[in-house]
């Protein structure tokens, strides 16, 4: 359960830095952390990764960053020596982990973690991108997408499929949108141009629509977010040599798979997870020139964070959800 309380202010060690936060956003993995799905944490635990703000203090040894200076914090932690470190990829570092503590006055983080914020942004807008866009740009990165191609986006008007979309749209792809709510699709279209915009009751099977959208062919990567009610269909809607991408698993964990259809197919299944330290600035980049679109559904005062939990349950929500500290 979440408590709005009182903790002593955090004081930065050798270095690290201490950002006073402003707005931090709100991820499914803050509900995880607090429904126990992440394993087992220590009573007192802050959740919150995401967070914009300026920083409030230095510890020993920091000299790149400055006092008073407006902020964004890179969530992901790693070692920063060992060789997947060293050359760019800290999310494959066997440290690796994503920060927790943003839904606080007071965050502290290895100097490495913070970004300069563009100006052209609140801090609000900043907090939305951290963990979603940086995760959509690592996966498709990796699944090698190009201008032309067919992109599937289960969930599309949550944080991640929003930056998804927006990303997969960047890159000159075709978006095919899933959601649940009818009231959001146009926004899908207008808003995130959407290609293709279907409606989803939570069970059936569009298997056959979107391959009919595809000529028959299928997509050529499905980004799937949700699991075990989507996951088959993601597979059987991937084309032949496709790529699928498992990355939440929101309606269940526990999928059934057929191997024969990975290997006759050539389909291409990989798990992603955040991605590089690299990644955050470049982004923060395109939103300041006006090329990517923080899209926040709504912003809540920090003592209202089980509230805004409610509505990130619910599924109510296009784009992010924030609290404002």
């Amino acid at each position: 359960m979440l408590r709005y309380q009182e903790v002593a202010t955090p004081e930065p060690g050798p270095g690290q830095v201490r950002v006073r936060v402003r707005a931090a956003g709100i991820n499914h993995r803050d509900l995880w952390l607090r429904m126990g799905q992440l394993g087992a944490f220590s009573p007192g635990t802050i959740p919150g990764s995401d967070a914009a703000g300026e920083v409030d203090a230095v510890g020993p040894g920091v000299t790149n960053v400055e006092v008073k200076q407006r902020v964004v914090i890179n969530p992901g932690l790693s070692c920063g020596h060992c060789l997947d470190c060293l050359r760019g990829d800290q999310v494959s570092c066997s440290q690796f982990r994503i920060y927790d503590g943003t839904y606080a006055e007071y965050a502290v983080v290895p100097a490495t973690n913070v970004v300069p914020m563009p100006s052209g942004l609140t801090f609000a807008e900043a907090a939305s991108i951290g963990i979603p866009f940086v995760t959509a740009e690592e996966y498709l990165t990796r699944a090698n997408l190009v201008p032309g191609q067919t992109v599937l986006v289960w969930a599309a008007t949550g944080g991640l499929g929003v930056a998804t979309v927006e990303l997969a749209k960047l890159r000159g792809a075709r978006v095919i949108a899933v959601t649940r709510d009818s009231g959001k699709a146009e926004r899908l279209r207008q808003e995130l141009r959407a290609d293709e915009v279907l409606l989803w009751d939570g069970s059936s099977d569009l298997t056959e629509t979107i391959r009919n959208l595809t000529n028959g062919q299928g997509v050529d990567v499905a980004v799937d977010s949700l699991g075990s009610k989507t996951f088959s269909q993601s597979l059987a809607a991937t084309r032949r040599g496709g790529a699928v991408v498992t990355v939440g698993s929101t309606t269940g964990g526990q999928v059934t798979l057929e191997l024969g259809q990975l290997f006759r197919r050539r389909l291409t299944v990989f798990g992603a997870y955040m991605g590089s330290t690299a990644i955050l600035p470049r982004l923060l980049s395109l939103f300041a020139r006006g090329l990517l679109v923080p899209i926040i559904d709504h912003v809540y005062p920090l003592e209202q964070a089980d509230q805004a939990h409610e509505q990130l349950e619910r599924g109510d929500v296009f784009g992010k959800v924030i609290l404002e500290v």
